[in-house]
């Protein structure tokens, strides 16, 4: 096997799933053996999600910084001077050092094309359709970005899709896709299914979004209709982010630390709702990983979820969220118990050590794009 030299842009280290796919890929590639390198904005926090990989800051001038200067979050347009400059120079700098430059965000993915980076190959790894979510922002910042980002699909870079909905998906040129991964020892099943017995509360659990596109309000809708006819209803919902004044008395804010207490915290809930409006059948972390710990899961249509393993409604729709809870309680357990396990079995492929072999594979074996 001949060992790569992988380096992966970022404009700055945070907490959505796409960074936690680059932070465990670039583990899994490490304990196999490969050198692999993050390089990011030298303002940027530390990984929220632990890495094994090494980590090379830079600054405007695209020189490389020992320690970096971490502030935290920093808004990506009104820096676009050290994202797009300084990670251009500092590619040119070093990027002839790599056999392969992972782009994986519009925001990665022009520094990347225009670097001069030798023999590297280049690739951009897409994990969503992203002039769709910047589409429903208002704001020219956000027709920047929109542009920006339908313009990165253009660009001389081979393309990986996370999801087969996005191979030739519009601007998207993607021929193949690699799925984000899941650990199934700490994402493992729960001991025991959810019962629903008439003497016990039904825990309604959702992780709390304020993109209008992630579908918390329809949650919250659907719990509020719940709750005026069934004292036994309950809604607990991961990370907040609920709108302004909203509470209720059988409602609650849990902040899991990590994934370990996130997996506890999908096998504390008896059913997950994930009513996401755009982009349906792409991979969604929180459906993945309800399915995996054993919990029935409500949900737009998100990979792997289909009609055998979990429960679907329509988009917008707080009444037939309301309705699919009823039926998840009313089934009887075999009934129940035979989705749950079709979805265990759907979650099998996105085992992160399937995943990451199968990324290595594509990058060390098919056409690549050079500088």
């Amino acid at each position: 096997m001949n060992f790569m030299k992988i380096l992966i842009p970022i404009t700055t280290f945070e907490r959505a799933g796409g960074f936690r796919v680059l932070s465990e890929l670039a583990s899994h590639w490490t304990l196999s053996g490969h050198t692999v390198d993050f390089l990011v904005d030298a303002r940027s926090a530390e990984p929220y999600f632990p890495t094994m990989a090494n980590i090379w800051r830079f600054n405007v001038k695209g020189l490389l910084v020992a320690d970096g200067a971490p502030t935290g979050r920093f808004a990506t347009l009104g820096n676009a001077r050290s994202i797009y400059i300084g990670m251009l120079r500092a590619l040119n700098r070093i990027g002839s050092r790599y056999d392969v430059i992972l782009a994986n965000h519009s925001f990665t993915a022009l520094p990347v094309a225009l670097a001069r980076t030798g023999s590297a190959s280049k690739w951009y790894y897409v994990q969503a359709y992203e002039p769709e979510y910047y589409s429903y922002a208002p704001g020219w910042r956000e027709r920047v970005l929109q542009g920006l980002s339908a313009l990165s699909y253009r660009l001389p870079l081979a393309q990986v899709a996370n999801a087969p909905i996005y191979v030739n998906y519009r601007g998207i040129r993607a021929q193949k896709w690699i799925p984000p991964g899941l650990d199934l020892k700490i994402f493992a099943r729960r001991a025991q299914s959810p019962t629903f017995a008439l003497d016990q509360p039904i825990v309604l659990g959702t992780i709390g979004r304020r993109e209008p596109t992630k579908g918390t309000a329809d949650v919250l809708a659907a719990f509020e209709r719940l709750a005026a006819r069934d004292t036994r209803v309950r809604l607990r919902v991961a990370y907040g982010n609920l709108p302004e004044g909203w509470q209720h008395p059988r409602a609650e804010i849990v902040v899991p630390q990590g994934d370990v207490e996130l997996a506890e915290y999908y096998r504390s809930v008896d059913v997950l709702i994930a009513p996401g409006t755009v982009q349906h059948g792409a991979c969604h972390y929180p459906v993945l990983e309800a399915m995996a710990s054993g919990t029935p899961v409500i949900t737009t249509g998100y990979l792997p979820a289909d009609e055998g393993n979990a429960w679907l409604v329509p988009v917008n729709a707080p009444d037939a969220i309301a309705e699919a809870v009823e039926v998840i309680a009313a089934l009887p357990a075999q009934q129940r118990q035979l989705r749950l396990d079709a979805g265990a079995a759907a979650v099998a492929r996105f085992d992160w050590t399937r995943v990451a072999a199968d990324f290595l594979d594509l990058l060390s074996g098919q056409p690549r794009s050079k500088s």
